[in-house]
């Protein structure tokens, strides 16, 4: 959605405070959903109080958070499962979740999203991050990129060494995933790339203060859905709708061409539960 809202919140980006910046952010990625928000509730999303949240409001021109809303309400009619602030019941709580994924799904359709995705498609080597328990879910996604394309590998936080920074050529892209609380790693490594020139993908979710420093590639997913711990089912439906996006831009027929051809090694070197190498790779015969 392109506002006035929208161009004043990226115009005043560098000259907001930290805690602006996580409010901006939020709204940002949020605009359909203003209409239904309040200083408090907005506030309480991103951990900051409701007076800067206002504070940020009059900065922006508008004398109050109605009036920024009154600009945005005609244009969030046609949102899906618009909520406010989940409420602890099971209901609630699967409507905030898919009000999640169908606002990762919508993102997929921006263009943002195109221009992550031909990254990802085209860079002679993609390497992959996560941070904290975003770990999981970053190498589930190398893994299922490697199979679509060359070139993909996960890189060893723990060692710390990081020779990708050393080893990386100059359109090697870097993919970062985590959410808050963020991983002082997580920035570091994303400053030192950024610093170093390499493309760079962040994943994050959208109250993330500093991403915008560090590259315009920024993609989100909203994991604070009214659970004990935060969900990541809209964060690993974003990283699956990645990886679709890749095999689209490649093209379909040259990733199932890659594909048999890793399934003949599997089968070589391990085979499949219950079949035979000659079984796995056998073509069923013609009907009679």
């Amino acid at each position: 959605m392109s506002t006035r809202v929208a161009q004043r919140l990226a115009e005043r980006y560098d000259r907001l405070t930290v805690s602006e910046r996580m409010i901006a952010g939020w709204m940002a990625d949020n605009l359909a959903q203003l209409p239904f928000e309040t200083a408090a509730s907005i506030g309480q999303r991103v951990g900051v109080s409701a007076m800067t949240v206002a504070r940020l409001v009059k900065s922006l021109g508008y004398d109050n958070l109605a009036a920024l809303k009154d600009e945005l309400r005609g244009q969030a009619r046609d949102a899906p499962w618009l909520l406010t602030r989940p409420a602890p019941s099971a209901d609630a709580r699967l409507q905030a979740e898919t009000a999640a994924i169908a606002g990762v799904y919508a993102q997929a359709e921006t263009p943002e999203w195109a221009a992550v995705v031909a990254l990802l498609a085209t860079a002679p080597q993609v390497r992959v991050a996560g941070f904290q328990t975003e770990a999981g879910l970053a190498a589930g996604f190398a893994r299922h990129l490697s199979y679509v394309r060359p070139q993909v590998a996960s890189i060893d936080i723990a060692a710390g060494i990081h020779e990708e920074l050393v080893d990386a050529g100059p359109h090697d892209l870097f993919l970062l995933v985590d959410v808050r609380r963020y991983s002082r790693h997580f920035r570091l490594l994303a400053e030192r790339v950024a610093a170093a020139g390499r493309p760079l993908v962040v994943i994050t979710d959208p109250y993330c203060p500093w991403a915008r420093d560090v590259t315009p590639h920024i993609l989100t997913a909203e994991v604070a859905l009214g659970h004990f711990w935060d969900m990541n089912t809209a964060l690993a439906s974003l990283l699956n709708l990645l990886v679709d996006g890749v095999v689209q831009k490649i093209g379909p027929e040259l990733v199932h061409q890659r594909l048999a051809k890793l399934a003949e090694n599997y089968s070589d070197f391990i085979g499949f539960q219950g079949r035979s190498r000659q079984a796995s790779l056998a073509v069923d015969p013609p009907a009679p």
